[in-house]
């Protein structure tokens, strides 16, 4: 466990000093979510009806940003084979490097995603659910995004790659979180249901992705 705890901490040190922390990932979803209006008009129920499906395309987004140096700095300074010669699971291992820094990094998205919501003309009830759906919904973002970069540790510019193999796993938990907003907005019973199979989905990547982080790191490093 102190090996654990140990890299989850390095993680979130070294997203706070070297990457900025979360004013990377909150910037860029403020900037997102405060320029979409200008394609969509400025019409209130048109605002409020795209709100949720916008401000979950810009947290996929968000979480990507720092994807590519989750891995690739650690494979090219010899880290993670460092990893590999430690008696714990290399799955574990990965999971609280994922978590820690998407704990430094991430913790922002939820917040901003509630007044997103209510810039966008949601009701105070409505943008509250949706912040909490985009809250469930990190943990399966951040471990995707993670795979991702697994899977692309050592490839020159490989944020492009980390794009398209992440975004299509991203979009049923974002289809999920959006729907969670939308459907408290109108008022359906179905938000609770969306809300739930949010956090589901999460747990299950919390349960499956590290597995599959651990085989990416492996055969990154041959």
């Amino acid at each position: 466990m102190g090996v654990l705890t140990a890299i989850f901490a390095r993680e979130a040190r070294l997203a706070w000093a070297g990457g900025g922390g979360a004013a990377g990932p909150a910037a860029f979803f403020l900037a997102a979510i405060t320029l979409a209006p200008l394609a969509i008009g400025p019409a209130a129920d048109l605002l409020a009806a795209a709100g949720p499906g916008i401000l979950a395309f810009a947290a996929l987004l968000s979480v990507l940003q720092s994807a590519e140096r989750l891995f690739g700095d650690d494979f090219s300074d010899g880290t993670l084979d460092l990893y590999l010669l430690t008696p714990t699971s290399l799955a574990a291992l990965c999971l609280a490097k994922v978590m820690g820094q998407a704990s430094a990094t991430l913790w922002p998205l939820p917040l901003i995603g509630v007044l997103g919501g209510l810039m966008y003309g949601l009701p105070p009830v409505s943008a509250l659910v949706l912040g909490a759906a985009l809250l469930a919904a990190i943990p399966a973002l951040a471990l995707i995004a993670g795979f991702a970069g697994a899977l692309a540790a050592g490839i020159k510019r490989g944020g492009l790659l980390i794009a398209l193999i992440a975004t299509p796993m991203m979009v049923p938990v974002l289809i999920f979180a959006a729907g969670a907003g939308r459907s408290a907005f109108a008022g359906d019973e179905r938000a609770v249901a969306n809300l739930l199979l949010t956090l589901a989905i999460s747990l299950g990547t919390v349960a499956l992705a590290p597995f599959g982080i651990a085989a990416a790191v492996r055969g990154r490093l041959g």
